[in-house]
């Protein structure tokens, strides 16, 4: 049996999806770190694994098909995410009439929150939660030709009826899962324009977080997980990490496949820093440069040195807000001035920051207090900003709220660019003013002589300079020229 793992080219004529993320559309792309995962642990059950990421390597409807023509795949596997599960079911459709005997397995955020959604034939199976063990028992169950009646985290269409199998509880050993074999994936396309170096990849060092905030959409495995968790036992999952010799270990394999650059995308690297200390000295001298997603109180300044001479390059925090009162409304657990001392301490580390900005997460949010973190972001003087508008995705407690209160423009989530698009409005602060807001954040912050300046003064290489300048190009394109 042959499985293909398919990230499927644009097929409902929105933008191609991150779906390591899972709430944004692609201005560049990272390898899915979730396929590589489950391809890794396929591979000896069958006779052959294969990851194709259409949008990565620039392929349309047209290449799609003339793949399906002469492939002869049993089982075809999607990590569908919110965003993207309109252009899955369309290619599935497509699959069908191509490949009328195939099966297809559908996991990620949204067959985690919606499974019955995508149950309309008997040639469909679901998998809720973590997927790597659950996939590897339906795959075997598949081969024998045998209904996944016992397979926990299943849910599958048996006599014309859904059945939902009990959860499969999550995954107490990371160490568990095999080192991801990156050579299943071609990693050319890939880059991170604040990274430099090529080849690049991605990398988790953990799943979850200890943050309680109400809106949060965790990279998107982290929120399978947590989506899976939450429908058995009302609050969030515990955290799980990689131990400290497995994270060293998995650098150890990047630094000798030849990669340059890493992109961890855990939703926190920090959690504590005897750990983080650790890590950080089994890879200096590696000769990689990588980058990480931390919350602002845990940077210290013995942290901050020691990921400087590991290879950090740069560090996302997600600060959403400068004011203590929105802060507090959508329980983040830090203050403004936690902000302000990690800038500092980045900065006097040589380690540049990104700094992540939520527009209208809560009624308590006005255009004052917009206004007034944008002006003090710029005070920081961060190197890169991320300026989005509030969506509720579902399973949010910030969701929940949205829809209780009438917040919701359409009555119910539904899949937009929140760079731009806005599906939220308050009474005092409508839809068409937060999306004015956001675009005018960006205006101010980005398209300035200075800032240009500072980041042309910053270019290494050409391929470096081209990829800053492409990502720029077309981020502009997508938030400025398109509806």
């Amino acid at each position: 049996m042959k499985i293909t793992i398919l990230i499927p080219p644009v097929l409902d004529k929105t933008a191609a999806v991150d779906r390591c993320f899972g709430c944004n559309y692609s201005i560049y792309f990272l390898p899915l770190l979730p396929a590589l995962y489950i391809g890794t642990i396929l591979k000896s059950l069958v006779e052959s694994v294969e990851i194709i990421d259409f949008p990565a390597q620039k392929k349309n409807e047209k290449d799609f098909r003339e793949f399906l023509k002469k492939d002869n795949s049993g089982v075809y596997i999607f990590y569908t995410v919110f965003l993207s599960q309109q252009t899955d079911l369309m290619a599935r459709s497509i699959i069908r009439m191509l490949c009328p005997n195939a099966r297809f397995i559908f996991t990620g955020p949204q067959a985690s929150f919606a499974p019955e959604s995508f149950l309309d034939q008997s040639d469909t199976f679901a998998v809720r939660g973590e997927p790597e063990f659950i996939v590897k028992d339906l795959v075997n169950s598949i081969k024998a030709g045998m209904q996944p009646i016992e397979i926990k985290g299943v849910s599958f269409l048996n006599e014309g009826k859904i059945i939902h199998n009990p959860a499969s509880p999550v995954i107490a050993n990371l160490d568990d899962i095999p080192l991801p074999d990156r050579s299943l994936l071609d990693h050319r396309p890939y880059y991170n324009p604040k990274l430099q170096g090529m080849p690049q990849t991605g990398m988790l060092t953990s799943r979850g977080c200890f943050g309680q905030c109400w809106f949060c959409v965790p990279n998107s495995l982290s929120y399978a997980r947590e989506l899976e968790y939450k429908k058995m036992h009302g609050v969030k999952p515990p955290g799980r990490v990689y131990s400290a010799q497995r994270v060293i270990a998995e650098f150890k394999d990047i630094r000798d496949r030849g990669f340059k650059a890493v992109s961890i995308i855990d939703d926190q690297f920090i959690w504590d820093e005897k750990r983080t200390l650790e890590i950080c000295r089994g890879i200096t001298g590696f000769g990689i440069a990588w980058s990480c997603l931390c919350r602002p109180e845990k940077i210290t300044d013995e942290v901050a040195c020691a990921m400087k001479k590991a290879g950090c390059v740069y560090v996302d925090m997600g600060t959403e807000s400068l004011d203590q009162d929105v802060l507090l409304a959508i329980k983040k657990d830090m203050t403004p001035s936690d902000t302000q001392r990690a800038v500092e301490i980045l900065k006097r580390n040589d380690i540049e920051v990104e700094i992540n900005v939520l527009l209208g997460a809560s009624d308590k949010e006005t255009e004052g207090t917009i206004k007034r973190t944008i002006a003090q972001v710029k005070k920081l003087d961060a190197d890169y900003v991320l300026f989005s508008i509030a969506n509720p995705f579902p399973g949010t407690d910030f969701y929940e709220a949205a829809k209780s209160r009438g917040w919701l423009v359409y009555g119910k989530y539904v899949p937009v660019d929140p760079a731009k698009n806005s599906i939220i409005s308050y009474p005092h602060l409508s839809k068409k003013k937060l999306e004015s807001l956001c675009a005018y954040a960006y205006l101010s912050y980005y398209f300035t002589p200075r800032y240009i300046a500072r980041q042309l003064c910053r270019v290494k290489s050409f391929a470096d300079f081209f990829n800053k300048a492409s990502t720029a190009i077309r981020f502009f394109f997508k938030n400025f020229l398109t509806p």
